[in-house]
C-alpha cells in the first residue's frame, strides 16, 4: 500500500476538525515524537498504550494545525 502527501493551498484548510490520519512509526512512536515540538508542532496526546495487541499511539498538530495520529507497536 502506498500513499502521498500533497501541499495546495486551494485545495484545503487546515483544521483539528477534519480526518485524523494515523502514521505507522515503527518499531517506536517515540523518537518521531521527540521530533515534533522542535519542528514546530505541538503533542495533544502523548505516548499512550491502547492495549498489548494494538500498541501505542500519540497525537499531534502539526504547524498548520492539523491533528495526526502516530501509531506503533512498541
Amino acid at each position: 500500500m502506498g500513499g502521498a502527501i500533497i501541499h495546495n493551498p486551494g485545495f484545503y484548510i487546515p483544521s483539528d476538525k477534519g480526518a485524523l490520519i494515523y502514521l505507522k512509526c515503527q518499531p517506536d512512536l517515540q523518537p518521531v515524537l521527540d521530533k515534533v515540538e522542535t519542528a514546530g508542532g505541538s503533542i495533544v496526546v502523548k505516548k499512550t498504550q491502547i492495549n498489548a495487541e494494538l500498541g501505542y499511539t500519540a497525537i499531534i498538530t502539526d504547524t498548520e494545525g492539523n491533528r495526526v495520529a502516530l501509531h506503533s507497536m512498541g
